[in-house]
This record gives C-alpha cells, sequence and structure tokens, in this order.
C-alpha cells in the first residue's frame, strides 16, 4: 500500500486516481484558517480537523474514498450564545464522478464527488464533510449551559402566578358583542 503523506498536514490537491489505482492512504490535518467556508462557522479558527482515508476500486471499478474527518470545533451554543465545543466526525464514502450521469448512477451508500481533473481538491472535501456534519443547533449539554439554569429556575407559571390571566380571545369577543350592540 503507498501512503500519499508521511507527515502531519494535508496537501491541498493529490492524484486521486493514481492513489485509487494503488490503494493509497492519505491522512493528516490541516488548520480551521485554510478551510475558509468552515471558519465563518466557528467562534475560533485555532485548531484543526484531522482525516484518515483509503483510496481503492470497488466491485465496479469506481475509484472511491473511505475514512473519516474528525475536528472539535468551537461553535456558538444556541441557548445561551457562549462558545461550545463541539466533537465532529464524518464517516467517508466518496466515489469520484465525472459526470451528473456517472452521479446519478451511484448506489446511495456513495456521494460523488465531481471530479474535473484527476486531481482532488483535498481541502474543499475535507471542508464539505465537516460542514454536512455540523450539527443542525449547536448548544451546551444539558444542565450545563448558564441560561438554561436561569431559565429554568423561573417558568412561565411562575411568573404569571400573580399576573391576571388574560383570555387571547377575549378581543374577538368584545368584537363580535360589540357588532351585535351595533347590529340590533
Amino acid at each position: 500500500m503507498h501512503s500519499a503523506s508521511t507527515s502531519q498536514s494535508l496537501p491541498p490537491h493529490v492524484d486521486a486516481v493514481k492513489l485509487c489505482q494503488q490503494g493509497g492512504r492519505l491522512s493528516g490535518g490541516v488548520s480551521f484558517v485554510q478551510l475558509e467556508r468552515l471558519a465563518q462557522q466557528l467562534c475560533d479558527t485555532d485548531g484543526q480537523a484531522h482525516a484518515d482515508w483509503l483510496f481503492s476500486l470497488d466491485e465496479q471499478s469506481r475509484k472511491v474514498i473511505h475514512g473519516s474527518v474528525d475536528a472539535l470545533v468551537s461553535l456558538v451554543c444556541q441557548r445561551c450564545l457562549e462558545p461550545v465545543q463541539v466533537a465532529v466526525h464524518a464517516d467517508t464514502a466518496l466515489a469520484l464522478v465525472w459526470s451528473d450521469e456517472q452521479a446519478a448512477q451511484l448506489s446511495r451508500t456513495l456521494d460523488p464527488v465531481l471530479m474535473e481533473t484527476d486531481m482532488l481538491d483535498v481541502l474543499a472535501t475535507v471542508e464539505d464533510e465537516l460542514l454536512l456534519a455540523l450539527p443542525i443547533v449547536a448548544a451546551h449539554e444539558a444542565g450545563t449551559c448558564q441560561a438554561a439554569q436561569i431559565h429554568s429556575e423561573e417558568t412561565p407559571v411562575d411568573v404569571m402566578a400573580g399576573a391576571k390571566k388574560i383570555n387571547p380571545f377575549q378581543v374577538l369577543a368584545n368584537l363580535k358583542s360589540g357588532s351585535d350592540a351595533t347590529d340590533k
């Protein structure tokens, strides 16, 4: 098996076709600063993502990449609006394709990577995998978020206990009774 990178940093581009034919492996890290679209989603761009990919040919001689991408990212907690560390993991099962027709023929277990040449944009592919793996809503674990603790101590029922209950439909009742009086 051929190793494309023995250093810790991922190269920006690799000859993916050659790696698939040789059964190569690509493993290393990339700084969040180099991943501009991902960096826009983060509170802090310190740190890096790590990818570990095996390139091969499958039973139908398709060029495929299997492996994972991992990162510990800092996102905004949607409860307290403070930074929260989130571990992001993406299992990758990619197939290299050169047309939309080839992509349409893939099984559901493979995601297409549309290629223009034999060179794979490693950084963009790592970034795509991480963006897809980000949580829809980032939040601290239950009970650990400061804002959640403040709000859970004072519930809306407690706030409303001393206030007179307001019927939201009372306005409609008043309008109806007012229109009945003018109709008579």
